[in-house]
């Protein structure tokens, strides 16, 4: 699932955790949200990475630490981790108790009964919002951080990968090159990503297009010489049309003649 797809569906149980009312509702929303954790595959290699990173940082640092001196001297780095394990072990044991009665050929309602039993105090359900808060936190963070080291933090956006020759169009791919070559649809769309970034809702003359991206000297002079640029932008679309099953056909907006322009329709930014 991708990171921002994860973070969502995580919210939403912690949402529906916190709205509901009912104890033993509250620990089915807890099967789910530990369910998820434990098989999502990114969520695994995080939670696998934290339980690396607890285990050296923490040693035997807080065992049988009840001393006040030696306690102050813990590092935060520890007790942080040391608590987030504490509270997903907890929701860890919910979901195991949770996952055994759903098991059971019959529902045991004593069973039942007895779970949520556990949970009867007033404070119970504060308690539990609580745990999955502190376990987000920690996740969220870890998840931020995949997202920029790996790349994820462009998924659902539109760009274009130039090293490969893909357009990304709110995380619908599409090749443009076939082979490995450099064609002028490619040059194009080096041109409108890669050159100029950060100005994605402008226009771009064709003629700006020839003298930057194509060194073409002869633009002014030639009377047809536009027709190049506007080929490759409808050469663009064809593939955009074809490679997104007919769902994107506008994706750039051009026009023709020797002061023709190319943009970005703003929709797909």
């Amino acid at each position: 699932m991708p990171v921002q797809r994860l973070k969502e569906k995580i919210l939403e149980l912690t949402g529906l955790l916190c709205a509901e009312t009912g104890i033993f509702q509250k620990l089915v929303i807890i099967y789910k949200y530990i369910r998820l954790l434990n098989t999502d595959p990114l969520a695994k290699n995080i939670l696998q990475g934290i339980f690396d990173e607890t285990t050296a940082t923490m040693g035997e640092m807080c065992k049988g630490v009840t001393d006040e001196k030696e306690f102050i001297n813990v590092s935060g780095e520890a007790l942080f981790t040391n608590e987030f394990w504490l509270y997903f072990s907890n929701l860890q044991k919910i979901h195991d108790r949770m996952k055994k009665l759903k098991q059971e050929p019959t529902c045991n309602r004593q069973e039942v009964r007895d779970l949520c039993n556990l949970f009867s105090k007033p404070y119970s359900g504060e308690m539990l919002e609580l745990s999955v808060k502190i376990v987000n936190s920690n996740v969220f963070e870890r998840l931020d951080q995949e997202g920029f080291v790996n790349g994820h933090e462009l998924e659902g956006k539109t760009y274009f990968d130039q090293r490969r020759s893909i357009l990304y169009i709110k995380g619908q791919k599409v090749l443009i090159n076939i082979q490995d070559k450099i064609t002028n649809a490619h040059k194009i769309l080096k041109y409108i990503f890669i050159d100029n970034k950060k100005n994605l809702e402008d226009d771009f003359f064709y003629s700006e297009i020839a003298e930057d991206e194509f060194q073409d000297t002869e633009y002014k002079s030639n009377q047809k010489a536009w027709e190049t640029y506007h080929i490759a932008c409808r050469y663009i679309n064809k593939k955009v049309m074809e490679q997104t099953n007919n769902k994107i056909t506008d994706f750039l907006i051009y026009n023709t003649g020797k002061t023709g322009k190319v943009k970005l329709n703003k929709i797909y930014l």
